[in-house]
């Protein structure tokens, strides 16, 4: 008797997934935004969602939600932006609050309060009064304040010029640096080619029983140039090719060549405490 035929399985069938469904729907496309244009003025108190256009003057109270963009802007009184600002050329007056970045192409300039939440960049800027800035300060070429100058981040310029008080929670880099300081100030680190810094002669002379004011000092961890002209400067690491040390200066650790020293110029270990109240040294 003949044994039954084997059986055979059916081949297993492997399902390809379906092909793609093509669309005669062009992919869609962001189209550049439109070149600014007109000019928008404003007066007395405004509330505006956001602002966009080529030339921008307002005075007395002016308040934005969100961006602004603007080749020119020209503002008088007081001003709060919710967003970022870009402009090419900004002048401010009066008290200001930019919630955002503050991007300016070319100059940059403020008489008053001035407060950014975030980081400022501009070629040129020039700040009279308060200034306080939530992040970094980059500028290009030159950098000018008179008053205060406040900064979250590092500071980097082309020129620095001030006169004033300066507080800056990182470093200073530029070209050169050259200031007078009224007030106390403090900065992380200065990095520069040329830097000099002087103390602002009071109006009236100190008496001779009184110790040299200390409310005048710049604070500095570290100065790295070619070459230092200080005075009225309280460093603890000083690196330069040439230095000058003037009066009232302090620095804990010295490498380089000093010029010049003045006799209230103290380094090394006598630097690292102030003299007591009503002597010196």
């Amino acid at each position: 008797m003949a044994s039954p035929a084997p059986s055979t399985a059916p081949p297993s069938v492997r399902l390809s997934p379906p092909p793609a469904v093509l669309s005669s729907t062009p992919a869609a496309t962001t189209a550049p935004p439109a070149p600014l244009s007109g000019m928008l003025r404003l007066a007395g108190t405004s509330r505006l969602p956001s602002v966009r256009t080529l030339d921008w003057v307002a005075r007395g109270f002016t308040k934005v939600a969100g961006e602004v963009e603007i080749a020119t802007g020209n503002v008088t009184g007081s001003l709060a932006v919710g967003g970022r600002l870009i402009a090419r050329r900004l002048d401010l007056s009066g008290s200001h609050r930019i919630e955002g970045e503050v991007q300016v192409s070319d100059q940059l300039r403020t008489r008053g309060t001035f407060r950014a939440g975030a980081g400022v960049s501009t070629r040129t800027a020039r700040f009279t009064g308060t200034t306080e800035i939530g992040d970094s300060l980059t500028v290009r070429e030159t950098l000018q304040w008179k008053g205060s100058l406040d900064v979250g981040q590092d500071v980097r310029a082309g020129t620095v010029l001030f006169q004033g008080r300066l507080a800056i929670h990182g470093t200073l880099a530029a070209r050169s640096v050259s200031g007078e300081v009224d007030r106390r100030s403090s900065v992380e680190a200065i990095e520069a080619n040329w830097v000099e810094i002087r103390r602002r002669k009071p109006l009236l002379p100190p008496l001779f029983v009184l110790p040299p004011p200390t409310w005048q000092e710049l604070e500095v961890e570290r100065i790295e140039a070619q070459e230092a002209h200080l005075a009225g400067v309280r460093v603890r690491h000083l690196k330069a090719d040439r230095i000058w040390l003037g009066p009232h200066t302090h620095v804990e650790y010295v490498e380089g060549t000093i010029v010049e020293r003045h006799k209230e110029a103290h380094v090394g270990p006598e630097s690292e405490s102030p003299p007591p109240p009503g002597l010196s040294r």
